[in-house]
C-alpha cells in the first residue's frame, strides 16, 4: 500500500475525532461564546428546527381538534338521545294529563245526571254524508253511577242517549256484545226536541248531510221569534229521553223566508266528534216511538207543538 495513502487514512479519522473534542473543550471553557462551527451549525439547523417544530405543532393541533371533535360528536349524540327520550316522556305525560282531565270532566258529568250511566270509549267514527255514526267500546265491567251493582250488556239498548262533557253526542243505534254504534246529532236521521233558552223557542233538531263539516238545523221555529247567531241550543227534556238543558250547539246562521211560516236555523254542535275519546251512555229506557215526530202541522195561534 502507498505510504501516503496510509497516512491519510490515519490522519483523516484522527482529525474527525480531534475536531469535535476541541470544539467540545472550547464550548466547556466558554459556553457563552460561539465558535465558527457553532454558528455554522446554528444557521443550518435553526430553520430546519423551526420547520419541524411548526409542523409538529400543526399536526398536534389538528390531532387535538380531531380528538375534541370526536368527543363533541359523541356528546352531541348522547344529548340528542337524552333529548329524544325526554320529549317522548313529556309527550306521554301530556297524554296522560289530557286523559285525566277528560275523565275528570266525565266524572263531573256523571255526578250531575240523575240516572244510571255507563262509560264507553270511542274507537271509530263514520263520517259519510248519509251516516254519522260513532263506534264505542262499552265499559261493561264498570259500576253504576247511581246504585250498586255492575253493568251488564243487557242493560244497554238502542235509543239510549249518549253524552259527553261538551254536550249531547247522540243516541245508541245498535249493539253487538261490548260494542255499540251511536247515531250522532248530525246524522240526517236524527230528531231531537230542543229549546233555545234566550227566547224560549222550541223546535226539532235534525242532522244535515255534509261532507265538509258537522252541522244540524232546527226546524219548526216561527219567523216571528228573534233567533240570533250565537244563541245556545239545548235539550228540552220532553219525552224523557235526554236530560233537560243538555247543551247541543249554537246558532251559526238564520234565514227567514217570506214564503214560509218557519225560519231556517243552522246549528254547529258543541261536541268535537273528531276529538271525542270517552262518553257516557244514559241507561234509561227510550220513549215509545212517535210516528208524528218532525211532521207537526203549523199552529200559529197556539204556538208550536212538541213531540211527546
Amino acid at each position: 500500500m502507498n505510504p501516503s495513502k496510509r497516512v491519510w487514512k490515519l490522519v483523516i479519522p484522527a482529525v474527525l475525532l480531534l475536531l469535535p473534542a476541541l470544539l467540545l473543550r472550547s464550548s466547556i471553557k466558554a459556553p457563552e461564546r460561539m465558535n465558527p462551527v457553532d454558528r455554522l451549525l446554528v444557521r443550518i439547523t435553526a430553520p430546519l428546527q423551526g420547520v419541524v417544530v411548526g409542523a409538529g405543532s400543526r399536526v398536534g393541533g389538528v390531532w387535538s381538534h380531531y380528538i375534541a371533535l370526536v368527543g363533541v360528536k359523541r356528546e352531541n349524540e348522547r344529548l340528542a338521545a337524552e333529548n329524544a327520550a325526554l320529549r317522548s316522556q313529556v309527550a306521554s305525560l301530556s297524554q296522560l294529563a289530557a286523559r285525566a282531565e277528560r275523565l275528570e270532566r266525565l266524572l263531573e258529568l256523571r255526578a250531575q245526571i240523575q240516572a244510571d250511566t255507563l262509560a264507553a270509549q270511542v274507537i271509530g267514527v263514520e263520517t259519510s254524508r248519509q251516516f254519522r255514526v260513532l263506534r264505542l267500546r262499552l265499559e261493561l265491567g264498570g259500576l253504576r253511577s247511581a246504585g250498586p251493582g255492575a253493568i251488564s250488556a243487557a242493560e244497554t239498548r238502542p235509543g239510549m242517549p249518549v253524552l259527553s262533557p261538551s254536550g249531547v253526542v247522540g243516541r245508541v243505534l245498535r249493539i253487538s256484545g261490548a260494542y255499540a254504534d251511536v247515531q250522532l246529532t248530525t246524522d240526517p236521521r236524527t230528531s231531537i226536541d230542543v229549546v233555545l233558552p234566550r227566547t224560549g223557542s222550541r223546535g226539532v233538531l235534525k242532522g244535515v248531510a255534509s261532507d265538509s263539516r258537522y252541522v244540524c238545523r232546527v226546524e219548526y221555529v216561527l219567523n216571528k221569534d228573534d233567533i240570533q247567531v250565537g244563541d245556545a241550543v239545548v235539550t228540552s227534556g220532553l219525552g224523557g229521553l235526554f236530560p233537560r238543558d243538555m247543551p247541543i250547539g249554537k246558532v251559526v246562521r238564520t234565514h227567514k223566508p217570506d214564503s214560509s211560516l218557519y225560519q231556517e236555523i243552522e246549528v254547529e254542535p258543541l261536541v268535537d266528534f273528531g276529538k271525542l275519546r270517552e262518553v257516557l251512555v244514559v241507561l234509561s229506557p227510550p220513549p215509545p216511538p212517535d210516528p208524528d215526530a218532525g211532521k207537526r202541522p203549523a199552529e200559529p195561534a197556539r204556538g208550536i207543538g212538541v213531540p211527546r
